[in-house]
């Protein structure tokens, strides 16, 4: 039943996002649309390059995360499998709640899979600290420097409260050491008297939180170098975006960069749930660069180009998923 539902919900995101993209092109003009994929030729070379780097610069950030003295695992390995974790989620409407578990779950020989699992939490907190940071930039520079309606700009704003809501209570959290996850486990356990089982989980999970709450006073240094390592792989989708507009002989400042990508990140953020952010990021994309003076099929070919990218990653991740399928049954 459950996974009926799960396969419901994401054929009817997926079904909508398609719709909208097909209702992108027919307004946009397939035409110019392909007129503007043929500006960029071999530039693609240099973005799949930019790319990888990012890929690395991410690789880092969760070794970074990983203590020292449980780091069985070679950076090369590390990479392969965060990119495999990557393709999950951007390619299921679970995103990061299959896709994250699933790195931890690909690394157990390697790395006990209560460590794995800590380090990837930390490095996701982390992460996401750097995502709300560009938000809380850009956000109000595209309310001021864009022609946006009304709705949209009081919308941002709510979103803004909400993210900083969000990051006083993990802060609170951590300072004040709640085990939020492993105290609401053992509620539902009280509750279900114990049917489920729960309280072994609940332990487990609270060794996690321990690992996440003493993080910063035991690894300060590994903390701020995750924090930059993640601001760096932020800048260099920047890059990416000032690259692609370029080679489509587009205005390419930085700002607009930093602009793109900080409306990237809200689509990631808001709309998860969809796989491979069908349609949405392409509208996403196309709003905002007409409303800073382009044209909506340049922004839809800017959201292809950076989702033709995305996808020659996913396929990585998806073969690297299938070779150690493949590894373990023999």
């Amino acid at each position: 039943m459950k996974k009926s539902i799960y396969q419901a919900v994401q054929l009817v995101s997926f079904s909508a996002g398609v719709a909208l993209f097909v209702y992108l092109l027919q307004k946009t003009g397939v035409k110019v649309l392909l007129e503007n994929l043929e500006k960029l030729g071999w530039g693609f070379v240099l973005i799949i390059a930019l790319s990888s780097v990012r890929n690395f610069v991410r690789a880092g950030s969760w070794y970074a995360a990983i203590d020292p003295d449980q780091r069985a695992i070679s950076f090369w390995r590390l990479t392969n499998v965060m990119l495999a974790g990557e393709a999950i989620k951007y390619l299921t409407a679970t995103g990061p709640i299959l896709g994250e578990p699933a790195k931890a779950a690909m690394i157990r020989r390697e790395i006990p899979l209560l460590h794995g699992f800590s380090s990837v939490l930390i490095e996701n907190l982390i992460y996401y600290l750097t995502v709300f940071v560009f938000m809380f930039a850009g956000l109000p520079t595209l309310v001021r420097l864009a022609d946006t309606p009304g709705d949209v700009r009081v919308s941002a704003y709510i979103l803004m409260v909400l993210i900083a809501a969000g990051v006083v209570f993990i802060l609170l959290a951590i300072r004040y050491r709640w085990y939020v996850l492993a105290r609401a486990l053992d509620q539902l356990d009280s509750l279900t008297a114990g049917r489920f089982g729960l309280e072994k989980l609940a332990s487990q999970v609270r060794l996690v939180e321990d690992n996440l709450y003493t993080f910063y006073e035991r690894r300060r240094s590994a903390f701020y170098l995750i924090f930059w390592l993640n601001m760096v792989a932020h800048l260099i989708n920047v890059v990416e975006v000032c690259v692609i507009l370029a080679l489509l002989q587009l205005p390419s400042t930085f700002v607009l960069g930093f602009l793109v990508e900080a409306v990237t990140k809200v689509i990631n953020f808001v709309f998860f749930f969809v796989p491979t952010r069908a349609g949405v990021y392409e509208s996403g994309n196309a709003l905002l660069l007409q409303s800073l003076g382009m044209s909506a099929s340049a922004g839809v070919a800017l959201a292809i180009i950076r989702k033709i990218r995305a996808f020659v990653w996913a396929a990585y991740g998806l073969i690297v998923i299938g070779g150690t399928a493949f590894t373990k049954k023999r």
